[in-house]
């Protein structure tokens, strides 16, 4: 019953009718617990002529127990909404097919899908098969980033709305995953011109309190929404005119009675879910009559102290039977499904439906229209028709009741979980909501390693937040006091755990934590003597040291991987240790002996076909090949690389890769619109991914792409956002790069003060952390530097410069030629041209009568 949102609904109906239009948007309906945000949709809909467009709705999952759900089920608000879209599609293919529109076009949501996921995600992968047999070409349409998984989503949505127009309901966003939010904003961008309304409902006090106090990520990305044409209607407490209207809606032959609507007003603060559920209570207490006529004294009534109170009333006062149902419905979740409900119940599916309609007659569950399959079997779901409901309902359990229903539920999701091993379809969601029930009924180990699985399918799923925040959880019940975990399976786990966190804060950028996270996973592995996994941790401890340019540290710890590995003849051990080994040589400048090494890598991966290794050693190779100018051969290798890497899904290698082919391009072919493409693509992963260390790599990429296209100033700023991202990392290599590129840019733009300053920190930076080829072309640079300043000094200060240009130009190309860095032979003609000019020639010949 909706009463009092006038206001609202002119909002929800203006929003509408713009988006039919073609004039799409984000509408944030924000307010506290009870105020009826999701029943102001429900009931709007009803009146919003529904088939003018197509209604699907979801809700982000309520925290159970310990664990805070909704943030941990990565994308899966939004892979509801593909559910119901399905169900809408069955019933009417002639609109649109959501299947056929997932297989075209967004392939990387075929997961959504219960039971379609695995067979369309077969299907599109044998259609491309198939094409490539017989030599035709096909764009891989599976996404290797995160924003192509948004950017599916959206041309999914865009074709649906071409046919039919959208309403979406994401509700309580202030328990949404950071993935949900995100992809939200990323719709929220090209939503103008489409058919599509999207209303976001969330609490502010609970989005601020959120994350221990620092917050929901969509408070930021509402108010950036905001900036660029969303809406935002804030619902407002019911006033004296909304409670009359309510009571009359309630009692048809209510007579106006000011004190009691006062008194009414006054007890609930407006809260509409507190008057509404109060009335009905009033109204089985006599205290009202059939009319809505209140009798008997205000002083002898007690008032519920909050809207929580009055719903714990209200649930008190079910029959039996309701409330028994509705209690065990609670142990689920605020949504809840016939198939897991009737097995809690022993109940028959026909009598439970009855049961549950009896409860809907009350106001409290509502059937959302959903279904999931379990055991092969489509299943009705239901939801709560407040989360206020669920919290009531269920505290009304007995401890005892909780434990029994938890460890019933664990063992009806363990059983789903268990078949749907080796597919697409163990979502997080699920992992989520069964590590909840493990843990409540004392499944600890079975919690820790569903945790464990969930990270890695959360960092698969381009959701590294989700992916930390499933780490910490199994590190939270591996660790538990007392822990029933025997021990060296307890540290198996925590070693896994620390890995995997070593290597999603390493591509962050966080390399202190990156570091102690890969010592502790070193540590665990010596203890449970898993070689191989120890082996693994310490080449992770070595890439971190080399990143955090420790080369001398990171150098130790490969040699010493190396050295165990070989004497354990573990083949993948010795291929991970001299693949660093000969990154770290390279990066010292020691190419010949990186060559010989990478390629003994390559033979080794090869031997045993770790194609990873493989990808990783061809990547090395072409870097080696690209600084001795063998441009042809660099090339190749790179697209050989990424190919496998592509194949593999490794998304942070695919970026690495397609940084380099630019490099490539840019520098060596001067395709600068093709570089600016693989630069462009390099960066959306890295950004998809949180990768703030390699990104500064193709930021640097495209700022020398606009240098020289003699755009200055743009490649001025990628330098700079390149500096910064290596800066905010401690990345020196990054550093090295960005600095230098900008010293290039302000000598050639004649700002030689500015050049000066930039190129030392260079020399300096390059001096302290043993980079020589910094270093070298640092000294290169001040030479040009000196010839550049020596035309504003008179001859005699002209030539004084030409001198000191020389002198360190001859360091600097020494030291590169020492290195085989190709870029010598370019500072080679900046010399020849310098030794050439007759100031340098005169103050050359002058030099030699003194002595």
């Amino acid at each position: 019953m909706l009463v009092g949102r006038t206001r609202e609904l002119d909002v929800l109906n203006s929003s509408f009718r713009q988006m039919l239009e073609g004039k799409g948007n984000i509408l944030f309906l924000t307010g506290e617990a009870g105020l009826g945000k999701t029943t102001l949709v429900h009931e709007w809909w009803k009146t919003a002529v529904p088939d003018s467009a197509i209604y699907a709705e979801a809700a982000c999952s309520i925290p159970i127990g310990n664990v805070d759900v909704g943030r941990l089920e990565a994308l899966q608000p939004w892979a509801d909404i593909v559910v119901q879209l399905e169900t809408h599609s069955e019933k009417d293919k002639k609109k649109f097919d959501v299947k056929k529109l997932i297989h075209d076009a967004a392939p990387s949501w075929a997961w959504a899908i219960p039971f379609v996921g695995d067979i369309a995600h077969a299907a599109v992968e044998t259609h491309r098969l198939a094409k490539e047999q017989r030599g035709e070409s096909e764009t891989n349409l599976n996404a290797s980033n995160q924003q192509q998984v948004f950017q599916q989503y959206v041309n999914l949505l865009t074709k649906i709305s071409e046919t039919t127009p959208l309403v979406i309901l994401l509700d309580d966003m202030h328990w949404a995953d950071a993935s949900s939010t995100n992809l939200l904003f990323y719709l929220s961008r090209q939503i103008n011109e489409k058919k599509i309304l999207v209303i976001a409902t969330y609490r502010p006090d609970d989005a601020i309190a959120a994350n221990k106090g620092e917050g929901h990520p969509i408070v930021q990305v509402k108010n950036e929404i905001l900036r660029y044409g969303g809406k935002e209607c804030s619902l407002s407490y019911l006033d004296r005119t909304a409670i009359s209207e309510l009571l009359i809606k309630t009692f048809p032959e209510y007579k106006t009675d000011d004190t009691f609507e006062r008194w009414l007003l006054n007890i609930s603060d407006g809260n509409s879910l507190f008057v509404a559920q109060f009335i009905k209570t009033l109204r089985e207490d006599n205290w009202l009559t059939d009319y809505g006529k209140f009798v008997g004294q205000y002083e002898n009534i007690t008032v519920p102290p909050s809207a929580l109170a009055v719903v714990e009333e209200r649930t008190r006062r079910l029959d039996r039977e309701t409330c028994e149902l509705l209690r065990y419905a609670t142990a689920e979740g605020e949504e809840f499904t016939s198939y897991v409900l009737a097995r809690l119940r022993n109940a028959e599916p026909l009598e439970l439906l009855k049961e549950l309609r009896r409860a809907e007659s009350e106001g409290i569950v509502r059937k959302i229209g959903s279904s999931r399959l379990y055991a092969n079997q489509t299943t009705t779901v239901f939801g709560f028709s407040h989360a206020l409901f669920h919290q009531a309902l269920y505290d009304g359990l007995l401890d005892e009741e909780k434990e029994v229903l938890h460890r019933r539920c664990f063992d009806i999701l363990k059983t789903e979980w268990d078949r749907l091993a080796g597919t697409n379809s163990r979502t997080n969601s699920l992992a989520s909501k069964l590590l909840t029930h493990a843990e409540k009924c004392g499944e600890i180990e079975t919690a820790a390693e569903i945790a464990l699985e969930a990270a890695h399918v959360a960092w698969s799923k381009f959701g590294n937040v989700e992916a930390l925040e499933m780490i910490e959880n199994t590190c939270r019940l591996a660790n538990i006091a007392g822990s029933p975990i025997p021990e060296m399976k307890r540290r198996h786990i925590l070693g896994e755990a620390m890995l995997l966190k070593a290597r999603i804060q390493n591509l962050r950028g966080n390399f202190d934590i990156a570091l102690q996270s890969s010592a502790e996973a070193v540590a665990h592995f010596q203890s449970t003597k898993e070689t191989t996994q120890m082996l693994s941790a310490m080449n992770q401890k070595a890439d971190v040291l080399r990143y955090k340019s420790a080369f001398s540290e990171s150098l130790s710890v490969a040699q010493e991987v190396l050295a165990i590995a070989e004497k354990n003849d573990d083949t993948r051990g010795i291929a991970g240790a001299l693949n660093t080994i000969a990154i770290l040589h390279a990066q010292l400048g020691k190419y010949d002996e990186a060559f010989t090494i990478q390629t003994r890598c390559l033979q080794v991966a090869e031997s045993i076909g770790d194609m990873h290794k493989i990808s990783g050693s061809l990547n090395n190779l072409g870097i080696m090949y690209a600084h001795s100018g063998k441009v042809a051969e660099a090339l190749e290798y790179y697209h050989r690389s990424m190919a496998i890497r592509e194949s593999l899904g490794h998304r942070w290698e695919v970026a690495l890769s397609l940084n380099n082919i630019g490099g490539i391009l840019c520098d060596h072919l001067h395709e600068f619109d093709n570089a600016l493409g693989y630069f462009t693509r390099s960066i959306e992963i890295y950004e998809a991914l949180g990768d703030r260390r390699d990104i500064c790599l193709p930021l640097t990429g495209i700022g020398t792409v606009k240098y020289n296209l003699g755009e200055y100033d743009e490649a001025l700023a990628y330098h700079r956002r390149s500096l910064e991202a290596a800066e905010a990392v401690g990345y020196q290599f990054g550093m090295c790069s960005a600095l230098l590129n900008m010293g290039i840019v302000y000598r050639v733009q004649g700002d030689f003060t500015n050049s000066r300053s930039t190129i030392e920190r260079v020399q300096s930076i390059g001096r302290e952390y043993n980079i020589q080829w910094g270093e070298a072309q640092a000294e290169c640079e001040l030479g040009l530097i000196n010839e550049a300043e020596s035309a504003l000094l008179d001859d005699a200060g002209k030539a004084a410069k030409m001198k000191g240009a020389v002198d360190l130009l001859e360091k600097g190309i020494a030291t590169l030629r020492d290195m085989k860095y190709n870029i010598y032979k370019d500072y080679e003609k900046d010399l020849a041209r310098i030794k050439n000019n007759s100031l340098f020639l005169e103050g050359e010949g002058k030099g030699e009568g003194e002595k």
